[in-house]
């Protein structure tokens, strides 16, 4: 029998357009009205609900609440909260749900619901920021978006584990500004120009720190159409000269847009991972997608450290 990974989760992402465009052919108004007919549906008031796009505000609804959860492919699932993406076996679901159903504490099923077989994968961190001693055993790498609440939300659980395991852990940071975020592309490019000058993570923690503020300010004034607010350049500007660079040189970044081939790049090795959404791990190559609790990182980290015989020392109390 062979011995399965504890860590990563197998994720085969499936894209929709690639799909609909070389399987199956575009689907149309009289299709839908042959499959209506099949069904024994009343056909005027099908055909009255769909040129009256009578169901489009609850389509609507759905898409919003989707892309405010991070749902960026088909098919996600989300048991008893936690996100799942891409196609699933029975094998992966039914552990989960089992898991749930046993009634299972939830820091005794953490590995159960990550556990997936399949080879690291190789990342390039020659260029990416990094916290941590080069000599961890273990690597935690975050594709990730200054956009996302979501990675907003796991920034404080990353510091606490470069707290809790110091000399065993090293962080790297790739970028992968998603396409419904607008605004991140220039946030991250800003993230580069303050690291040219030696402060990334001073500028990536501001960045998170005041996500609410200069996210939410500019979405509420396009939907209020009130006054104008600054734009993001002059936010970010107004950032670098808090966190005292030199804000001649980080404003020409910025606007010739220097760095937006290494964002660029980040975003074309994520896809190449299989990355779909943020914010995505890997521990030591091995993926985990979406974000997780403190608790479930340190099981994981355990996990890995037992695969590379590393002794695992106490953990120091998270602060």
């Amino acid at each position: 029998m062979k011995r399965r990974s504890r860590l990563g989760r197998k994720v085969n992402s499936g894209r929709c357009t690639t799909c609909s465009s070389r399987i199956r052919p575009k689907l149309t108004r009289a299709d839908l009205l042959v499959y209506a007919k099949s069904l024994g549906l009343d056909l005027a008031a099908f055909q009255h609900a769909l040129d009256n796009h009578t169901y489009r505000p609850i389509v609507e609804r759905d898409l919003a609440e989707a892309a405010g959860l991070g749902v960026t492919t088909t098919p996600t699932f989300f048991v008893n909260g936690r996100r799942l993406v891409g196609p699933q076996g029975y094998a992966s679901l039914g552990a989960v749900i089992e898991s749930l159903l046993a009634g299972v504490p939830p820091d005794k099923r953490v590995q159960a619901e990550l556990v997936a077989a399949g080879p690291a994968q190789q990342i390039d961190l020659r260029s990416a920021p990094t916290r941590g001693p080069a000599t961890a055993p273990i690597s935690l790498v975050e594709f990730s978006d200054f956009e996302c609440p979501f990675c907003a939300i796991t920034a404080p659980v990353v510091r606490q584990l470069l707290l809790a395991y110091p000399s065993q852990l090293r962080f790297a940071f790739k970028h992968y500004p998603l396409p419904m975020h607008k605004e991140s592309p220039l946030a991250h490019e800003a993230s580069l120009a303050a690291a040219d000058q030696g402060k990334f993570w001073e500028m990536h923690d501001l960045l998170f720190a005041t996500q609410a503020k200069w996210v939410q300010a500019r979405s509420s004034a396009k939907a209020a159409e009130s006054e104008p607010v600054p734009t993001l350049r002059d936010d970010l500007i107004a950032k670098a000269a808090q966190l005292n660079l030199d804000v001649p040189r980080f404003t020409k970044d910025l606007d010739t847009h220097r760095f937006k081939p290494q964002v660029d790049q980040d975003r074309q090795e994520g896809n190449r991972l299989g990355v779909d959404g943020t914010p995505y791990f890997f521990i030591n190559g091995h993926a985990i997608s979406g974000g997780a609790s403190l608790e479930d990182f340190k099981h994981l980290i355990d996990a890995a450290l037992k695969e590379t015989a590393a002794p695992i020392a106490t953990p120091v109390p998270a602060r």
